[in-house]
């Protein structure tokens, strides 16, 4: 338990330094697509099927697309129909990832990943940032200094934020 809201003040801190101190780290954009990462909201893990979606629209198998749920709310964790989701407790001070699951999917160079949730939480921020991702896409205006990719469309537009960015990795031929 956070009681002063000392580890969300020094992930903000983390993030604002590394802002500051941005160079030109970029990665090469991948050649083709063929590990995805996806970052959600457990809530919507429940409501819509996303990764069914990746699937079949990028041709990968099951064990290519990789899912991780987040739940700001620290309220659906240890829920029977959803995996594990990544709370608040999984950070330590200045967004020191403390949990081994995350920790593997954030070191993990995937070729895409998807953020299909708001970057409102800080801690959603510290996940992009620390990210080896090649290519990140999102919704625009929800993260556009860490996302390469960014669809202007409102955020519970899932179907058509799916299509655009299939159609933008087509036209950049990723896909």
């Amino acid at each position: 338990m956070d009681v002063f809201g000392l580890k969300a003040k020094t992930a903000a801190k983390f993030i604002k330094n590394r802002v500051q101190n941005a160079g030109s780290d970029k990665k090469n954009p991948p050649d083709r697509i063929k590990s995805i990462g996806a970052l959600a909201d457990v809530d919507l893990f429940r409501n819509y099927d996303f990764t069914g979606k990746l699937i079949r629209s990028f041709g990968l198998a099951p064990n290519q697309v990789q899912v991780v749920l987040i739940d700001p709310t620290g309220k659906n964790q240890n829920i029977l129909d959803a995996p594990e989701a990544f709370g608040e407790d999984c950070f330590g001070l200045y967004g020191k990832i403390k949990n081994a699951t995350l920790e593997e999917f954030i070191d993990k160079e995937f070729d895409l990943l998807v953020n299909y949730c708001s970057t409102d939480w800080v801690f959603t921020q510290v996940i992009l940032e620390r990210s080896r991702a090649k290519l990140k896409a999102g919704f625009e205006g929800e993260g556009e200094r860490w996302q390469d990719i960014g669809i202007k469309l409102p955020v519970n537009k899932m179907d058509a934020f799916h299509e655009e960015l299939v159609r933008y990795l087509r036209i950049m031929n990723l896909i």
